[in-house]
């Protein structure tokens, strides 16, 4: 009986001071105002609402956001054949990340579609190509683009004098190039100058007796910049200014890091649990938390405390990253769980 008392208030002692580790690490946190960033996220100040969904298993980026003419900020979705309507969708997005517009661009063999500030360039390389201005204001009405020296006769040496002109004085201008078929062994490449001048849009034609490679910075998106990539991975812009104000502790177990380049894993034995995030956003502080959280204290030789994300006992982590993105022009940010899924966050919109 003696025994049996020890034992139990051993016991007891230990389950105390674990529970008091746990509390300490919860001081002063109220939980009620923390919660999990998805759709259903419940705040005060904020409101998350899914931005894009785009299965495409085929590319690295399915979704991608950038600035166009006056910083109207559209969103790509690129969809495959088993998502509706193949190719390519793109939406204007107002203050508020709601959808003010859209355009739809099949894919198909040979085409590409470009955005250059004003204009929505579609070019073809088995047939005419074209321009709207959709961009600046909503018209959807292809206009053509007139060739130059289409049959080739020019010689080339005025071929180079005029290209080398329209570069210097056109509004905008890109390269492509189609490659044509090997006859009697020989190949050739059809270069083709697209450019802009007082709002009207022309291509140049040149031969050349060779196979030419493109500069990537003179191709058709060398006005395009993306700001936001969808991403399984880290991006290198992402909010890091986050602060962990508590941790949950849930289970302990034995977990795996599997460093990779030739490196044998190892195994820890820790924690694995909920932490409490606040993150400054939108002159504000969104809180969140995240449940499976592991949380390595620093070391002498590296004192920063590490974050990863549990898979189950035994398992290797995952690595652990935020991924909402802000940019001086947004009224809104962006919240990426992975490349299939890019959500908005806003500040509510007083009543």
């Amino acid at each position: 009986m003696k025994k049996m008392s020890i034992s139990f208030l051993l016991a007891l002692l230990g389950f105390q001071s674990c529970k008091t580790a746990v509390d300490n690490e919860l001081a002063g946190v109220d939980l009620s105002q923390y919660s999990t960033l998805n759709a259903d996220f419940s705040s005060d100040n904020f409101e998350v609402i899914l931005l894009s969904e785009v299965l495409n298993y085929g590319i690295p980026h399915p979704i991608r956001l950038f600035y166009s003419v006056n910083k109207q900020v559209i969103l790509e979705e690129s969809r495959d054949e088993n998502s509706g309507q193949f190719g390519y969708h793109y939406f204007k997005l107002d203050e508020n990340a709601k959808v003010v517009d859209s355009i739809y661009v099949p894919l198909a063999g040979g085409h590409r579609t470009g955005f250059i500030n004003e204009y929505m360039v579609h070019t073809n390389s088995n047939g005419d190509s074209d321009y709207t201005t959709w961009p600046l204001d909503g018209d959807k009405t292809p206009k053509k683009i007139a060739v130059v020296n289409g049959d080739l006769s020019w010689p080339d040496a005025k071929v180079a004098q005029q290209e080398d002109e329209l570069i210097q004085k056109s509004d905008y201008y890109f390269y492509d190039v189609n490659y044509q078929p090997v006859t009697d062994g020989e190949g050739w490449s059809l270069q083709k100058l697209f450019y802009c001048l007082a709002g009207k849009w022309q291509v140049l034609y040149r031969r050349f007796d060779e196979t030419i490679h493109l500069d990537e910075r003179d191709k058709l998106n060398r006005y395009r910049q993306n700001f936001f990539l969808s991403s399984d991975d880290e991006m290198p812009n992402a909010i890091q200014n986050f602060s962990l104000k508590g941790y949950q502790k849930e289970e302990k177990l034995k977990y795996d890091h599997s460093i990779g380049g030739g490196s044998q894993s190892f195994s820890v034995k820790g924690w694995i649990g909920t932490g409490y995030f606040d993150i400054p956003l939108l002159d504000d502080t969104l809180k969140v938390k995240r449940p499976n959280l592991i949380v390595e204290e620093g070391t002498p030789g590296n004192p920063q405390k590490r974050y990863y994300l549990s898979n189950g006992k035994d398992q290797s982590v995952s690595p652990f990253h935020l991924n909402i993105f802000t940019d001086p022009g947004l009224t809104f940010a962006l919240y990426s769980t992975g490349k299939y899924r890019v959500y908005a966050i806003r500040k509510k919109q007083s009543k």
